[in-house]
């Protein structure tokens, strides 16, 4: 009984780690995509407008570490702030824009207006 208990929970730890690892193990993307009929392509900027959260988070827009890796959502400190593109990740039909410190899951964000896509270079 004391082995079966283990293994569940040794399980549920292993699936929980493994859920904001998924956008991270994706290959790069330099091509421009589609989203919003609109094309954007590396070296457009993200202007962040205001977040979508009561608070003013953002609520598709997160923080980066070193790696990479999304690490939690964006606040709203990050208000009306611009940041190129410099590369493009998919998952599941989504695409995800990734800058210097920030990746957005970028049909999201324009539908809701927390951010808008400036064309060219900064």
């Amino acid at each position: 009984m004391k082995k079966l208990m283990f293994l569940a929970l040794a399980f549920c730890a292993i699936l929980s780690y493994g859920q904001g690892m998924s956008i991270s193990l994706k290959k790069k993307s330099y091509a421009p995509v589609f989203v919003e009929n609109d094309s954007i392509k590396v070296g457009d900027i993200v202007y962040f407008k205001l977040g979508s959260n009561l608070d003013g988070s953002f609520k598709f827009s997160q923080d980066l570490n070193n790696f990479n890796e999304p690490i939690r959502q964006s606040g709203s400190k990050i208000s009306m702030m611009k940041q190129p593109i410099k590369f493009f990740k998919e998952a599941d039909g989504v695409v995800y824009g990734f800058t210097k410190y920030f990746v957005v899951n970028l049909g999201a964000a324009i539908l809701s207006k927390e951010v808008e896509i400036l064309k060219g270079k900064k």
